[in-house]
């Protein structure tokens, strides 16, 4: 006989059974039997338990047993999981998002959107049903401390409903500068953040990085939509959090060596690698990007188990690179 392929599918006969008023207080045996008959399959009594169990945890479902009368009833006869209106499997969904959401917190924002998550699926969290944390199961890198980004939520806040902010930023080894700023997009990329917006001083999309980031206030300008922005494509070509205005896109060919293949094959480096060439001596991969300091340090990263095949000018900057790193050990 088949196999049930989803609980929920039984959750959802036995819900028959209890909300009909034509046979009330059905039994375990009378439940087992409809199970078996909808099914064409087998189910034990001991299964058929731990279902009205999952129904109480995940729906909260008013499940009694009634001696008198020698069957089971929902305590609120009003009441049917057929009226929640996600599936088993939308709900699981649901927790992992949750679990993702908690990675991320420490914003009063983003604890708004777990809150608003929780009423959803209010007493169907993962901790609940299996007893365990998130983490024991679930991992993802470590979130920004919130110290690190006290802008997070006022930018969002910006993007949203469309206000222009000041910013004064100063990057690295510069000296502070005021902006008129209208927020696009925040990115978050090896445990930083960025925010992507039109500047007036720039007069162009420009990257901040939150933590350089010294002061943001309300502003009087005009808010700036960029037209043609789209965030999906935005970084497209950009290896790391770099985006070059008016930069052509370079096809990179790289030949990593046998041992290394599995690992790369398996997590490429960018969304546009592509198969080029595999013997049992490497793999050759081409890849549509940027050439960024972010793609040379990178490629650096994997010392002898790497060779830039194309294009030259890239291949020039790595083996100079080496030459220089090579310098300081002689």
């Amino acid at each position: 006989m088949p196999k049930i392929k989803s609980a929920g599918v039984r959750y959802r006969i036995i819900d028959g059974c209890l909300t009909n008023t034509m046979h009330p207080y059905p039994t375990l045996e009378y439940l087992q039997e409809k199970i078996e008959q909808q099914l064409d399959t087998t189910i034990s009594i001991s299964m058929l338990n731990k279902d009205l169990a999952a129904m109480k945890q995940l729906y909260n479902a008013p499940i009694v047993y009634d001696k008198a009368r020698g069957g089971y009833a929902y305590s609120d006869p009003d009441f049917s999981i057929a009226e929640f209106p996600l599936t088993v499997e939308e709900r699981e969904a649901l927790d992992i998002s949750t679990a993702l959401l908690q990675q991320i917190r420490g914003t009063k924002i983003f604890q708004q959107f777990e809150n608003a998550i929780n009423k959803v699926i209010e007493g169907y969290r993962i901790s609940k049903i299996a007893g365990i944390e998130q983490r024991q199961f679930l991992q993802v890198e470590e979130p920004v401390r919130p110290q690190n980004n006290p802008y997070l939520e006022q930018l969002l806040q910006s993007i949203i409903h469309q206000q222009p902010l000041a910013i004064t930023y100063q990057g690295y080894g510069r000296e502070a500068k005021l902006h008129q700023f209208s927020a696009h997009l925040l990115k978050e990329y090896r445990n930083c953040w960025y925010v992507v917006g039109y500047s007036d001083r720039g007069k162009n999309l420009l990257v901040f990085a939150l933590d350089r980031i010294k002061d943001i206030a309300a502003s009087d300008a005009k808010y700036i939509k960029v037209e043609g922005f789209n965030p999906a494509d935005f970084f497209k070509y950009s290896f790391g959090i770099t985006q070059i205005h008016d930069a052509e896109a370079e096809r990179v060919v790289l030949r990593f060596t046998a041992y290394q293949a599995p690992f790369i094959l398996n997590q490429p480096l960018h969304h546009s690698q592509q198969v080029l060439k595999q013997t049992d001596e490497f793999v050759e991969l081409a890849y549509h990007v940027y050439l960024t300091t972010e793609l040379v340090m990178t490629i650096l990263s994997y010392g002898k188990q790497v060779k830039v095949v194309s294009p030259q000018k890239l291949a020039n900057t790595i083996q100079a690179t080496a030459q220089e790193m090579a310098a300081l050990y002689a």
